[in-house]
């Protein structure tokens, strides 16, 4: 049988409901203070100049209580929300969060807009300051003991590209993809890697196959203290692997391992789960696919070091302490390296107006 309440029981209750009420309304309003904001990122670590990365500073008065900054060295002045993923934005603590979470949980822009309340141009600005802030994070790891080594092709991807600026005629969208069969110069080559420890990494090294250059480029300095390495058979593999003494293990093509039971399993394992990484995305513009490879990575890092509760106070940790130049004018800008012009030069495209 349940059991009664007596009125003392009751008032408790209320007491406590209306403590409660008191303490969230207290909560809203420190999160949405900007001082609020300045003293999370000031916990995590001490301030340094985001122009010349100088520790050498002084303190220089306070705003709106903010405590500002300057350089001892460049004379720039700054306060603790400077380039972070909070500066010229006036969104909450909340809402800050919720973007966060947000892409944690891969929803779209449009629920994230819905979620946070706001336009979807601010959600995606927001979305692009937050993964372009993994780029560090990404390249600090490095590969050990037995590597695999691949790479994950993808046809150029031009969305968001402004009519005047596009480098072909626009055409429609079929299944097929482009006019050209096999790995040519229109597909994007992404290297990527993986070890014993489920360190990875992935990375935009060019279009068309892949090189022994695009190999040192962007291969060499993520591999520390190897055992051996296994790839395919490309014989860009080869004249590396000869020049920096590593112990080269090749699978040949249309088989899945050799006689000592070395395969690409695992490697090949993460292409399949980046490809149903971005189709929840439905197309990911490759001036952008870069941000989208480093999110893939960061967040297959916090589901095998985290548990679920942890990782959205780890990712918003992480994040908070670094910079970034995005913001709502600049974040359709090309960040991929890659001048499409050139790689279309073939097709003697001109745009009635073009911009710079």
């Amino acid at each position: 049988m349940k059991q009664k309440l007596n009125i003392e029981e009751i008032n408790d209750i209320d007491e406590l409901r209306k403590l409660l009420n008191f303490i969230n309304n207290k909560i809203e309003l420190i999160e949405s203070s900007k001082k609020a904001l300045c003293d999370l990122i000031l916990k995590n670590h001490e301030p340094i100049c985001p122009n010349c990365h100088s520790n050498s500073i002084n303190k220089n008065g306070k705003y709106k209580g903010k405590q500002n900054y300057i350089c001892k060295e460049c004379k720039k002045k700054f306060n603790g929300l400077t380039n972070s993923v909070f500066h010229h934005t006036h969104l909450s603590f909340k809402q800050i969060e919720q973007a966060f979470e947000c892409v944690l949980h891969l929803f779209s822009i449009r629920k994230t807009a819905k979620i946070m309340k706001v336009s979807i141009k601010t959600a995606f600005t927001l979305r692009h300051k937050i993964i372009v802030c993994l780029k560090d994070i990404i390249n600090s790891f490095v590969l050990n003991g037995d590597i695999e080594l691949d790479e994950y092709y993808t046809s150029i991807n031009l969305k968001g590209t402004k009519k005047e600026n596009m480098p072909r005629m626009s055409k429609k969208r079929t299944s097929h993809g482009n006019r050209k069969r096999g790995i040519n110069s229109h597909k994007i080559c992404i290297v990527s890697g993986c070890d014993e420890f489920d360190n990875m990494f992935f990375a935009i090294s060019g279009t068309g196959p892949v090189t022994s250059d695009m190999i040192k480029e962007h291969v060499v300095p993520r591999i520390r203290n190897t055992k051996k390495i296994i790839t395919d058979c490309k014989s860009s593999y080869e004249s590396v692997a000869k020049e920096k003494n590593w112990n080269l293990k090749q699978i040949k093509a249309g088989t899945y391992s050799d006689e000592d039971n070395n395969n690409l399993a695992e490697i090949n394992s993460l292409h399949q789960q980046l490809d149903i990484f971005l189709s929840n995305f439905r197309g990911v513009s490759t001036k952008h696919l870069q941000q989208y490879l480093d999110l893939f990575c960061f967040l297959r890092y916090l589901n095998w070091t985290l548990d679920y509760s942890d990782q959205l106070i780890e990712f918003r940790n992480k994040i908070f302490i670094k910079n970034t130049d995005i913001n709502y004018l600049n974040v359709c800008n090309n960040y991929s390296n890659l001048d499409f012009h050139d790689i279309y030069k073939g097709y003697n495209f001109h745009p009635l107006k073009t911009t710079t």
